[in-house]
């Protein structure tokens, strides 16, 4: 059995999630650590606050830590910048690194340009901008989770775990956190939501996300076996965001902050450290 049970169920212990509605969305936020510095995580996939507790772990000994968890309800990229800004006035968090994986990535980025002075640094995990064609594809592939029995929906995201976390000896963990609890919390209407963000991240922010990136600190994490996005639209975003750091996994698949933790978390917290080292430099 894995050992993330025990840590999971550790975890529900001694942290709490919170609810919070904003704007009739329900969010969910985890709130941990301490300190000057404070670190946002967006999920990927919409996923919920908790879904990031291994990260979660490992950085609030360092730092701040506010995971926030995407409403099933959302269906534009504006709701979810506009929730985030609620969130952290609420939080008392009036800047941050803001760290988004694949959709929360598209998520973070947009609230970097829109809000930019709320960010001192910005970490976009496995994320690109779709290209129209194929951000057409997967929305319609999202949207039809809307009619099918929810146990298609599961045998579908079964297979694509399986895929992405091949060999992973933490598979059957994951498998069976994110086809219960985390399916348990979106259902078939938040997936098909997902893709209506994905839809609108193109039809409304594509040409400004080109033309009005933010300019501050930034850390592109990618995998050199990355499955979300295609080559060529990983090579176009890397070149719209010129003077970021790049670091890439290797041997890794989109979910990099699972298959390859530890050199995630010394990632995130090397770039942490750099920045705020930059930043008192005359």
């Amino acid at each position: 059995m894995s050992r993330l049970y025990q840590e999971l169920a550790a975890f529900r212990q001694s942290h709490t999630i919170r609810p919070h509605v904003v704007a009739g969305h329900v969010w969910d936020v985890l709130a941990s650590g301490s300190g000057e510095c404070a670190i946002v995580l967006l999920p990927g996939g919409g996923g919920s606050a908790e879904s990031q507790f291994p990260l979660i772990t490992a950085l609030e000994s360092h730092a701040r830590v506010l995971s926030i968890g995407c409403p099933a309800t959302l269906t534009t990229v504006r709701e979810a910048v506009d929730g985030v800004k609620t969130l952290l006035d609420e939080y008392d968090v009036s800047e941050c690194y803001l760290l988004g994986h694949s959709l929360g990535g598209i998520f973070a980025q947009a609230f970097a340009m829109t809000f930019p002075e709320r960010v001192e640094g910005l970490i976009l995990a496995n994320v690109a901008n779709y290209s129209v064609q194929r951000a057409a594809m997967v929305r319609t592939i999202l949207k039809s989770a809307r009619y099918l029995p929810k146990s298609t929906v599961i045998t579908l995201l079964s297979a694509r775990i399986r895929r992405l976390l091949r060999d992973h000896p933490d598979r059957e963990f994951w498998l069976e956190y994110f086809t219960h609890d985390e399916l348990q919390r979106v259902g078939n209407e938040g997936i098909a939501n997902r893709g209506a963000c994905i839809g609108d991240s193109i039809v409304q922010w594509s040409s400004s996300l080109t033309t009005q990136k933010y300019q501050g600190p930034t850390l592109l994490l990618e995998s050199d076996d990355e499955t979300a996005f295609t080559i060529a639209e990983r090579q176009a975003f890397r070149a719209s965001y010129p003077y970021a750091t790049v670091h890439t996994f290797r041997g890794a698949g989109h979910l990099s902050s699972i298959t390859c933790h530890d050199e995630f978390v010394s990632e995130v917290l090397g770039f942490v450290v750099s920045t705020k080292l930059a930043a008192t430099i005359p």
